[in-house]
């Protein structure tokens, strides 16, 4: 019997080169370099909430800086929290709470009193003073709850799926507020 070789060996189908696949691949990586081009050079650096008159910024400060003492002179909470509290103590605490609340409000008032040239400006700050006054009613409404020997932690309005300190916090951040932050207490200082 004769054996013949065969030759198995296929030779490989040349592969279809798809010019258009390529062009739109190297499309979407250009467009995704231009991005992160344009928000690290071109970009503007200030946040949404900035307000451009340096005046204002400089005098909210100094308000809020003004009520920062005087709402930490109110009480030392050194002795920490209380864990079970008598009804006394949740007394003297909304008491507490109410008085660093009422400064708050002061605050609140004198910085949205502050002029403002710029629409935007304004429009920027009546957002800030809006979520302020929010962190405030929740702050009256923890204070009813104690008053009303229902001890429960402090709870406050979601804005967006988050606290409505976090909105507070982007503008203070924002505009370099710092003694504008929301308080931190209900749980920690007065």
């Amino acid at each position: 019997m004769i054996e013949t070789a065969v030759d198995t060996e296929l030779e490989p189908t040349p592969r279809k080169t798809r010019g258009w696949v390529k062009a739109i691949l190297v499309l979407i990586c250009g467009l995704i370099a231009a991005m992160w081009v344009y928000a690290f050079v071109f970009a503007p650096k200030a946040g949404v909430y900035f307000v451009t008159e340096k005046a204002w910024r400089t005098s909210a400060d100094q308000i809020c800086a003004v009520a920062q003492q005087q709402r930490q002179a109110l009480v030392d909470t050194s002795g920490g929290y209380i864990s079970s509290p008598t009804h006394e103590q949740m007394i003297q605490r909304a008491d507490v709470v109410d008085k660093a609340t009422d400064l708050l409000d002061g605050m609140i008032t004198d910085i949205a009193a502050l002029p403002l040239a710029g629409t935007k400006d304004q429009e920027r700050v009546a957002i800030f003073v809006k979520y302020y006054r929010q962190i405030i009613d929740d702050r009256r409404a923890y204070t009813a709850r104690l008053r009303a020997f229902d001890l429960q932690p402090y709870r406050e309005t979601l804005v967006h799926g988050g606290p409505v300190t976090n909105v507070v916090i982007d503008f203070t951040s924002g505009n370099d507020l710092t003694h504008c932050m929301p308080p931190g207490e209900l749980g920690g200082d007065a």
